[in-house]
């Protein structure tokens, strides 16, 4: 391995041949053999021939080392707190002297120390380390050699490292426990740590104070520690100090800090000061109290007094508004921004803190504020003062002033004057201090205003002095006062009746608080009189004392034109001297009775416009009504107060009425009624009478009508309705005769001066309408006429004639259709009648018959003859012994267009149905009971019915012939009765039915009751032990064999063999449906299952197709229960859970037979024809989904499904069900 340098020996190549080791401390360690082996290079590619050599030499321990000693802790950093080793190891050979710990150069002691003879391990624990505990260590040995000293030492300068950390403190309280100003207070700051601090700052509330880094004479300076002093005495150093501190080990940076509040308390001081001490009024004064202290005053109170008056609050400083914190220090500010003589006095301020937690109040000096301002008067009104007639008004006079007034004086408008002295005993004025301030006098002096009196001019005059002066100041104030009232006007006379042609005298007033300027006087919108003073105009006849302005006027001789309304208004200005009107009527009202001029009678023709002759109408009070009475009972008001459109005037009113066309109805005599009130107002009525005549020559007409309906088409009248013949006559005069004739009945006349020998009920007056009501009949035909006749002018007779030629007409219908039975077998007869009647009637040829088989001609089966009349036909069709192809509808046509169908039902006269069993609805039966059984048999002819009963063997135990009763439509009821056994299983009916040449017979099954009161065992025959034994396995293979069938002890699942149930379509079986006899050929089976112990419902069993004939086999059963819920599961599931026996208590099992709703059968041909087409055509009149029955056939029972839409046939496809 040469060269290299292996575990402290170094290995070098001298030359080829020379290889040397150095070994540069041999200790015992390295005691033992070495061997030196050189091998050729050649053996690396020859191993076979190897050339190798060696040599060896052993070196052991007799040799000579001195003394070795290494000093060294067992980690670099060393914390405060912490705990570390110290370790020495010493060796050498001879082996060296135990060593010694030296600390500082003072002796110290190791823990503990181990090793051999050679060599030596000593350590020093240290726990806690501490400041103490850092120093320089030395450990010392020594080991003689050749019998001289060879010593040697190791050193270890442990240096113990902390964390900085501060301490703040301040200097001891006082005896009182706590620092006022002036007290010296020192605060002390230390950062400990090693290395020492290079960093240090001191601040309060944030703000700094001092800072140190690493330089800087302020600091004290220890082993591990730096120290900061500084010295306070004022409020101003209160708050919270925080020093600060940094260190630096093995290049980290590590930093403590600590905080220390100081509190120094000084007791409460306070200022008052006013910034005006003599302010005018009204000024702002603004007064300041300013209080000092320690932890800022608590509260600042501001307290005022006037006079002899208490002392008053007015602020404190619990209102932020008041004061402003300062540095402790509370600045309070009050502003009177307008001072009155309520704000005159003493004010002072109160300020509180607390010292060290007792609290001081201080009050600070008194200051005084008084106003000075000249007197001031005021008056609550000033000028024009206006004041309503009658009304007392109190003249205020307000005095103020600083000082106080001491005089005050009221000139009345007479120059009287009322006075008031403060000092004096004789005052006339009254004067009383305003909310007992002496500065504000309230002076009052009421006036009378009754009769205008108290109106003039008042002056108050007050006198005062300022506070730093004697002289004497006044002011004064007018008020001028003037007595107002509205206007007030005075008509007369008020209202009064004056006769036609006498005489009246009118006066117009007016009065008011300023005189009237206006006076007016107005009669039909005409100025009698205009007095205005603003102008000057009208003022003759216009009389002025004092306040009152009068005009008088007389009418010598009056008329109706003098009649009407006399209107007086009157002006003046009143209060403020707003203009107020005031008016006053005089009604002068003309009084004469009303009269009417006379009126002519009038003549006019029908339609003409009938004009009444114009007349006029007079009276004083105007005529207010005016009414026109006409013959007919109907009243017109010509004029009224809502009418004025045919009488124009107002005291003479001309009348002209029109009343349009004339008609019948205005023919006779009028009346006109006019009324007024005259005197006194009493009601007065005129009449005048007139006569109108209307004339028209008579005009006859003719009606037919059907019912209310009027007949125009007179060639057809119907045939058979009531028809009403209709003449009506109109004329003016009145027509007074009619006649009526017609082509059957003869003639009919009306006289209006003879009805009771009249034979024609006639009605009305101008228009006489006659009538006559017949029922039409094939006779009535022929001519029809009206007569009519009246008077017209100067007595003339007229007449008007009108005639009608009229043809009775019937529609051709086919009456009626009937047979003598619509259900035969073919070996009987039968006969169907056709009825057809008509106006005009058809030929007996053109009534035929047709069958709804276009194959069967009926030609030669019917005769046709006339009936009683010319207009009625009876067709006959007779059936004898019609075979089978006959059955469906036979039709009756008239004319080719109208048909009415009759269906026979034809049957084969031998037949056959499915019997139908009955009377088993209930669930169960019990033991050895009485069983009624009905079995229903329809067929034809000699029909019979067997009963069997099939028991748990199998066996087929016949009943008793049955109780034969006959029903309708070929239906044959047998009823048996049977004594029940354990073991029955199914009840059996064979239905038998005799033919010419065969039996035929039809067979239903289905499953007997659930038989109550068997326990299941059989019963065993007594005999001897070897019969016994025979018996014993009888029994045993006849209960293997019903257990295969039935699968356990029960009952045995009765089969449904095909061809002897129909399974109708479901959606046919309802409740409802249930019959005691249900229709033959019809059978459900039903099973009633009773879902726990309240609930009950019913399975229905639903085979899907036609496939599946046992109860084993899958199918549905749905369960309804009486929430209608419904849950299928198969048929098989079903069975199983009723005849496993579970909980049997609870389920029963019966057989109920449902009718479904009854189908409309249609008869259909033989296969042989049906095959032929490969349709069959089924009946399809009714909503209900019908089956089509292939005769004898396999009845499958095919439902076909017609929707209500359709109303022709459907079709039942041979061999493809169910149909397409």
């Amino acid at each position: 391995s040469c060269p290299g340098i292996v575990n402290n020996r170094t290995c070098n190549k001298n030359s080829d041949i020379e290889y040397v080791i150095e070994i540069s401390y041999f200790t015992s360690s390295l005691e033992g053999s070495y061997t030196c082996k050189m091998e050729s290079e050649f053996w690396k590619t020859n191993p076979d021939n190897l050339i190798s050599t060696s040599d060896t030499k052993h070196l052991t321990t007799k040799y000579v080392m001195p003394s070795k000693t290494e000093l060294e802790a067992d980690r670099n950093l060393i914390w405060k707190g912490s705990t570390f080793t110290l370790t020495c190891t010493v060796e050498g050979y001879p082996p060296p002297q135990r060593p010694t710990l030296w600390k500082n150069q003072a002796s110290d002691t190791f823990t503990s120390c181990d090793g051999g003879t050679n060599k030596k391990v000593c350590t020093k624990k240290f726990t806690n380390a501490g400041y103490d505990d850092a120093a320089v260590y030395e450990c010392k040995t020594k080991n003689k050699i050749s019998g001289t000293d060879s010593p040697s030492s190791d050193t270890a300068n442990i240096v113990i490292s902390s964390r900085v950390s501060v301490s703040l403190t301040l200097s001891s309280l006082p005896s009182r426990g706590y620092f006022i100003t002036g007290d010296s207070v020192t605060l002390t700051c230390i950062a400990d740590g090693v290395p020492l601090a290079h960093y240090m700052k001191i601040s309060r509330d944030g703000q700094l104070l001092f800072e140190y880094k690493n330089t800087g004479a302020d600091v004290t300076k220890g082993k591990h520690d730096i120290t900061y002093k500084m010295s306070t005495d004022k409020l101003t150093d209160n708050g919270k100090y925080k020093c600060e501190a940094k260190n630096q080990v093995k290049g980290n940076v590590y930093n403590d800090d600590k905080e220390q509040n100081l509190k120094i308390y000084e007791d409460v001081e306070v200022t008052i000061q006013v910034d005006k001490q003599y302010p005018k009024k009204e000024d702002s004064v603004k007064i300041t109290c300013v209080a000092t202290g320690s932890d800022t005053p608590s509260n600042v109170k501001l307290y005022h007094k006037l006079g002899s008056n208490n002392e008053v609050l007015l602020k404190d400083s619990v209102d932020t508004s008041f004061c402003k914190t300062e540095n402790y220090k509370l600045t309070c500010i009050h502003t009177i921004l307008s001072i009155g003589y309520s704000n005159n006095g003493e004010y002072w301020c109160f300020g509180k803190n607390a010292v060290n937690g007792v609290e001081k109040t201080i009050k600070s000096t008194t200051t005084a504020v008084e106003i000075s301002s000249i007197v001031l008067v005021q008056l609550t009104d000033t000028g024009d003062k206006e004041v309503e007639l009658g009304s007392k008004y109190t003249i205020t006079c307000t005095v103020d002033g600083g000082k106080a007034p001491y005089k005050v004086e009221l000139l009345k408008p007479d120059e009287s004057k009322l006075t008031w002295q403060k000092s004096g005993t004789s005052n006339t004025l009254s004067c009383t201090p305003d909310n007992n301030i002496d500065n504000i006098l309230k002076c009052r002096h009421e006036i009378d205003t009754t009769l205008y009196k108290g109106e003039g001019a008042y002056k108050c005059t007050g006198y005062n002095q300022l506070p730093n002066s004697s002289n004497d100041k006044s002011d004064n104030k007018d008020v001028n006062i003037i007595v107002t009232k509205d206007v007030t006007v005075t008509m007369s006379p008020s209202s009064t009746e004056v006769d036609r042609n006498s005489a009246v005298t009118l006066t117009c007033e007016a009065e008011g608080g300023r005189v009237p300027h206006v006076l007016q006087l107005v009669f039909n919108g005409k100025n009698l009189v205009n007095y205005n003073t603003d102008n000057g105009t009208n003022t003759e006849g216009v009389t002025i004392s004092g306040h009152t302005i009068t005009y008088k006027k007389t009418i010598s001789k009056v008329s109706f034109d003098d009649s009407g309304t006399y209107y007086c208004t009157g002006k003046n200005k009143a209060k403020q001297n707003a203009e107020k009107t005031d008016k006053d009527n005089s009604e002068i009202t003309v009084v004469s009775d009303v009269t009417i001029s006379s009126v002519d009678n009038v003549d006019v023709d029908l339609g003409d416009v009938l004009q009444i002759p114009k007349f006029t109408v007079e009276g004083g009070r105007a005529p207010h009504e005016v009414i026109l009475a006409k013959p007919y009972g109907k009243t017109d008001v010509i004029y009224s107060n809502s009418v004025t459109s045919k009488c124009t005037g107002t005291f003479t009113k001309s009348c002209d009425i029109s009343l349009g066309a004339s008609t019948y109805q205005q023919d006779g005599n009028y009346k006109i009624t006019a009324k007024n009130r005259a005197k006194q107002n009493k009601e007065v009525t005129a009449e005048e009478t007139f006569s109108v005549t209307v004339y028209k020559d008579v005009e006859a007409k003719m009606n037919l009508k059907n019912g209310g309906e009027l007949i125009t088409d007179y060639d057809k009248v119907p045939y058979g309705v009531s028809l009403t013949v209709e003449c009506k006559v109109e004329g003016g005069k009145m027509p007074h005769e009619v006649e009526l004739t017609t082509s059957s009945t003869g003639k009919f006349f009306y006289k209006r001066n003879d009805q009771a020998s009249s034979n024609l009920t006639c009605t009305g007056e101008h228009v006489l309408t006659c009538s006559l009501t017949m029922t039409t009949g094939y006779h009535d035909d022929g001519i029809y006429d009206c007569k009519g006749y009246n008077k017209v002018r100067n007595s003339e007779h007229k007449e008007s004639y009108k005639s009608v030629d009229i043809t009775v007409y019937r529609d051709l219908i086919i009456s009626s259709i009937s047979t003598g039975s619509s259900s035969i077998l073919t070996n009987e007869s039968t006969a169907i009648t056709c009825v057809v009647v008509g106006k005009p009637i058809i030929e007996v040829e053109g009534i035929t018959w047709d069958h709804e088989n276009s194959a069967i001609d009926l030609e030669g089966n019917f005769t046709t003859i006339k009936g009683s009349d010319d207009y009625t036909l009876i067709s006959t069709l007779t059936l004898n012994s019609p075979s089978v192809d006959y059955n469906g509808n036979f039709t009756c046509l008239a004319n080719g267009t109208l048909e009415k169908t009759q269906s026979i039902a034809i049957a084969e006269k031998y037949f056959l149905e499915i019997p139908v069993i009955t009377s088993l609805d209930m669930t169960s039966v019990e033991k050895d009971s009485e069983l009624v059984i009905t079995c229903s048999v329809r067929g034809f002819s000699n029909v019979k019915a067997q009963l069997l009963i099939t028991n748990a063997e199998e066996e087929k135990l016949p009943v008793s012939e049955g109780i034969k009763s006959v029903k309708a439509d070929h239906v044959t009821e047998f009823v048996f009765k049977y004594n029940v056994r354990c073991g029955d299983v199914s009840i059996t009916c064979i239905g038998s039915a005799v033919t010419q040449t065969t039996v035929q017979t039809k067979t239903i099954s289905t499953s007997f009751p659930e038989i109550t009161g068997c326990n299941g065992i059989l019963p065993i025959v007594a005999g001897s032990a070897g019969g016994g034994f025979v018996i014993i396995i009888i029994i045993i293979v006849v209960v293997l064999v019903i257990l295969k069938k039935r699968g356990r002890f029960g009952k045995r699942k009765p089969e449904l063999v095909e061809g002897t149930v129909q399974y109708p379509n479901p959606s046919f079986l309802k409740s409802s449906d249930n019959l005691a006899s249900p229709q033959p050929g019809y059978s459900h089976l039903h099973r009633p299952c009773t879902v726990g112990q309240e609930e009950e419902g019913y399975a229905s069993l639903n085979i899907l197709d036609n496939k599946p004939n046992k109860l084993d086999d899958d199918g549905y059963a749905t369960m309804d229960t009486k929430s209608n819920n419904k849950q299928p599961i198969s048929a098989k599931e079903l069975y199983s859970r009723l005849e496993q026996g579970n909980d049997l208590n609870k389920k029963k099992v019966v057989m109920k037979r449902y009718k479904p709703i009854a189908p409309k059968i249609r008869t259909v041909p033989p296969k042989s024809q049906a095959a032929a087409s490969n349709n069959h055509p089924v009946n399809a009149t009714e909503d209900d989904d019908a089956y089509a029955r292939l005769g004898d056939y396999p009845p499958k029972s095919v439902p076909v499904s017609v929707n209500k839409a359709d109303d022709g046939d459907a079709y039942a496809k041979l061999g493809d069900y169910p149909p397409k």
